[in-house]
């Protein structure tokens, strides 16, 4: 009997070691989010060409979905819903605090090196001239963890006019709004839902070349300081093999009409991450009091 019971023993000890491998162990399909922005046919061809050559790459069915924003985003990362994400500088080391999200490469475009990252934007016939002059007015942000649609033209602000962050966001707008998307901020500016708007650098002449917004509908009244690259975040659980077999993939991938697509401009490409190219933006983060608790939150 003593013989019988611990075999029985063994056999399900066998059993649950055998399922913890099974549920440990290479994933059946890898999951891309992308992040909220303004997308056509042709970008979306370009976005399941990657995703297919990225199937042939790792041996897995690569699937993809939209995210509804950056922290939908970095919440299905945390709870293995997704495995990848492209992620502005400032979402992407919130990534890395909250969901363990690993940097994999990141996306250089020499055409931006030295420029501001984001721009602040008025209407072409608004009276505003100054950033002094939006104390008062209805403002667009991106997103709570958008790099350049809110934490940079926030900075832009608090530098520019020698104010505490307290005082920008309790006295200074007349009224805050988050847009969920470059193109939905600037979209907002553009068609009078917002006096101003901070977003991407990129944004407006993107919109512009894809007949989305008119020519001249805007003024820019203000830039950032420049910021490190666009950051590739894969899942920090994943096996090793296959973070290695992505990160080959991104290195080697040479296809100048998908980064003209996803970004805009010519001359991007994927190159080495370096996590500590964030730093100053970490420094600007606190300087601002934004934690990640504090945006998530929000």
């Amino acid at each position: 009997m003593k013989k019988r019971l611990l075999s029985v023993l063994a056999f399900m000890l066998v059993v649950i070691m055998l399922a913890g491998c099974s549920a440990s162990g290479e994933p059946e399909k890898f999951v891309i989010a992308y992040l909220p922005q303004e997308t056509d046919t042709k970008t979306q061809e370009l976005n399941k060409d990657f995703e297919t050559k990225l199937s042939e790459k790792i041996g897995l069915p690569v699937e993809s979905y939209q995210a509804t924003s950056y922290n939908a985003a970095i919440e299905a990362m945390k709870n293995g819903k997704a495995d990848y994400a492209l992620f502005g500088p400032f979402s992407y080391i919130v990534a890395v605090e909250r969901a363990g999200v690993e940097p994999i490469a990141e996306i250089t475009m020499p055409a931006m090196a030295d420029k501001p990252a984001s721009v602040i934007v008025v209407p072409k016939d608004s009276p505003i001239q100054t950033v002094a002059d939006l104390k008062g007015k209805t403002f667009g942000f991106v997103d709570p963890v958008s790099t350049t649609g809110h934490l940079m033209p926030k900075a832009t602000i608090v530098k520019e006019l020698g104010i505490t962050p307290e005082e920008l966001e309790n006295d200074f707008f007349k009224d805050v709004q988050f847009a969920g998307g470059h193109d939905k901020a600037m979209l907002g500016v553009v068609r009078g839902q917002y006096d101003a708007a901070g977003v991407s650098a990129m944004i407006p002449a993107m919109l512009e070349e894809k007949g989305v917004i008119e020519k001249d509908s805007y003024r820019i009244i203000a830039g950032s300081e420049s910021l490190p690259g666009t950051a590739i975040g894969i899942r920090g659980d994943l096996p090793q093999t296959l973070k290695d077999s992505v990160k080959e993939f991104l290195l080697s991938y040479d296809n100048p009409a998908f980064f003209e697509g996803l970004l805009g401009m010519p001359g991007a490409k994927f190159i080495e991450a370096n996590d500590g190219n964030y730093d100053k933006l970490r420094d600007t983060a606190k300087m601002l009091n934004l934690s990640p608790e504090d945006l998530l939150e929000q």
